[in-house]
C-alpha cells in the first residue's frame, strides 16, 4: 500500500473490472514477494520502488474479485511517499486513484482492500 504525505491511499482498477485494489500482482516463479512488488509497480505505474523503505503490514487470504472460484493471498507492504505523485494507468490498469479517508466509501473495493487494507489504513497505526 502506498500512502502519500496527506495520508491518501493509492488504489487502482484493472481494465474490465469494477473493483479498486492495491497496485501489485501475482508472484512469478522464482520471485519473492518484494521482488514481485517492485516488478509490478514498475509495470503498472512506471514507479521504481527499489531502495525505498518497506514496512510489512501482514498477509490476508480472501476471494479474488476478478477470477471466479480463486483465492488471493496478499502480502501487504507499506510505502510512505514523501511527495505527491501523479500516476497514469499502464499495462492492465484502467484507472489510478488516490483515495481519501473521507471518501473511500465511494469506491467499490476488492475483498482484500475492503477486509484488510482499508481497515489497517483507517486505523492510523502507521
Amino acid at each position: 500500500m502506498m500512502i502519500d504525505p496527506d495520508g491518501d491511499l493509492l488504489m487502482v482498477r484493472k481494465k474490465g473490472s469494477y473493483y479498486f485494489q492495491l497496485p501489485g500482482g501475482k508472484i512469478a516463479v522464482g520471485e519473492d514477494d518484494v521482488t514481485a512488488l517492485f516488478r509490478e509497480l514498475q509495470e503498472e505505474l512506471e514507479f521504481d520502488a527499489s531502495g525505498m523503505p518497506l514496512q510489512f503490514i501482514g498477509q490476508h487470504l480472501t476471494q479474488a474479485v476478478n477470477e471466479v472460484a480463486t483465492q488471493v493471498e496478499g502480502h501487504i507492504y507499506l510505502i510512505k511517499l514523501d511527495a505527491k505523485f501523479i500516476f497514469l494507468p499502464r499495462a492492465e490498469l484502467e484507472e489510478v486513484q488516490w483515495i481519501k479517508k473521507d471518501n473511500w466509501q465511494n469506491y467499490q473495493l476488492a475483498h482484500l482492500a475492503a477486509e484488510f487494507v482499508v481497515p489497517k489504513w483507517l486505523s492510523g497505526d502507521f
